[in-house]
């Protein structure tokens, strides 16, 4: 069921787990805010927003801004490229980033200007990048140059308004008896597949009912970003005594779209 991915050589690290990441954080007192800018512009349309960094209270900063690309693997684990043209729906050709490098006096702040501009002729749909905010310590010097302290970041989104499609759909759904904190329990595994163009956040519930069609059991699906054109795997415990038998499982998501994603199957406890 997870699909593996040969041909991303370019890529630069794998990181933590997230919803739809917000990198908001702080390093030695830094901080970068908002953590997320969305932009809607026409093809051929100008778009602009600024973020705030603050410096530390301390001493002098060295700061470097860029962008990246990035997408999610089927876990939900975010990845970076080092190399462009690695994610299809990428923002990053159409940004730029002013000012790229400065240095922030002690307890100051600088505002950033993040800019572009949308291709002509850009089909619908949602476009991303990442931003960066890379700080230095200015008084660490090493003889292969200045050593990084650290960054932080946040996610760009550019929508490009216009009839684009929302359609997902459920393509696998296992469950079966588990564990959970010692005690007995329900995992389940579903994979949820975006076929439209925009990012989708599917949500919803599992309804577990014994062969007489008693629900015995319900477990929530919590919301999950899910990618144009890819898929993702959603998994989910909960503490829940079943009674041996055969139980039907039947999963309901609710991503947006005109008609809610569905999927049944049957399962034993031993």
């Amino acid at each position: 069921m997870k699909q593996i991915f040969t041909n991303r050589r370019s890529l630069l690290l794998l990181t933590f787990m997230v919803g739809f990441f917000s990198l908001k954080g702080s390093a030695s007192s830094i901080t970068v805010t908002p953590p997320r800018l969305a932009f809607t512009a026409d093809g051929g349309g100008y778009f602009e927003g600024q973020i705030e960094v603050y410096g530390a209270a301390d001493k002098e900063i060295r700061v470097k801004t860029y962008f990246m690309d990035w997408d999610f693997d089927e876990d939900g684990t975010v990845q970076f490229y080092a190399e462009p043209d690695q994610v299809a729906r990428s923002a990053t050709a159409w940004l730029r980033i002013e000012p790229s490098e400065f240095l922030l006096p002690a307890g100051s702040k600088r505002l950033v200007t993040v800019r572009g501009q949308v291709p002509p002729e850009t089909p619908p749909g949602d476009y991303w990048s990442m931003f960066f905010v890379e700080f230095l310590p200015y008084s660490v010097l090493q003889t292969s140059g200045m050593r990084m302290s650290g960054r932080v970041g946040g996610s760009i989104t550019v929508t490009v308004p216009g009839p684009f499609t929302t359609k997902g759909r459920i393509d696998a759904f296992i469950i079966q008896k588990g564990l959970i904190n010692g005690r007995p329990g329900i995992n389940a595994t579903l994979v949820f597949t975006n076929e439209g163009d925009s990012v989708l956040e599917p949500t919803g519930r599992i309804e577990i009912k014994d062969l007489q069609n008693k629900r015995v059991g319900l477990l929530t699906i919590p919301p999950s970003k899910v990618l144009p054109q890819s898929r993702r795997e959603i998994r989910l415990q909960e503490e829940l005594r079943l009674k041996p038998g055969k139980y039907v499982a039947v999963a309901v998501v609710d991503y947006g779209g005109s008609k809610l994603a569905g999927y049944q199957t049957v399962f034993s406890v031993q």
